[in-house]
């Protein structure tokens, strides 16, 4: 965000322009800053977790029709459409977010919010998976 406000001084007091720029450029800025760190003579600490972060997301996640997380299961639309009576397909986030009344809005305020959804795939992120990125 720093970087964002002194490459961008004339929005740097746009709360809603700021995010969005920051939510659509962290990855390659994330990715540039541990590359830069790598190039140089000394690594200071940069992670191999880190380093995979900052590759970015992998589309190769093996994907399910249900999981069993914490003694639940949870299951896709799919599923639950075609094979069950009893809906668990359903999930709800409260999230800790911007929110703005229109787009003109530029006194946004930062709450939490719910969100309620389906679910429409299944995927997990193994050690195994994160090995073959790098």
């Amino acid at each position: 965000m720093i970087h964002i406000k002194t490459t961008y001084p004339k929005f740097r007091k746009r709360t809603k322009w700021l995010q969005d720029k920051h939510n659509n450029t962290f990855i390659q800025w994330l990715h540039f800053k541990v590359q830069s760190e790598l190039n140089g003579e000394e690594h200071n600490g940069i992670s191999e977790k880190l380093r995979w972060l900052a590759a970015g997301p992998s589309m190769a996640v093996p994907s399910y029709r249900s999981h069993l997380i914490n003694g639940v299961k949870f299951n896709t639309k799919a599923q639950d459409h075609d094979m069950r009576t009893v809906q668990n397909s359903g999930v709800y986030l409260l999230a800790h977010t911007m929110q703005v009344a229109s787009a003109k809005d530029k006194n946004p305020i930062i709450s939490n919010m719910g969100f309620y959804g389906v679910i429409q795939e299944i995927g997990t992120l193994t050690t195994k998976s994160l090995e073959s990125q790098s």
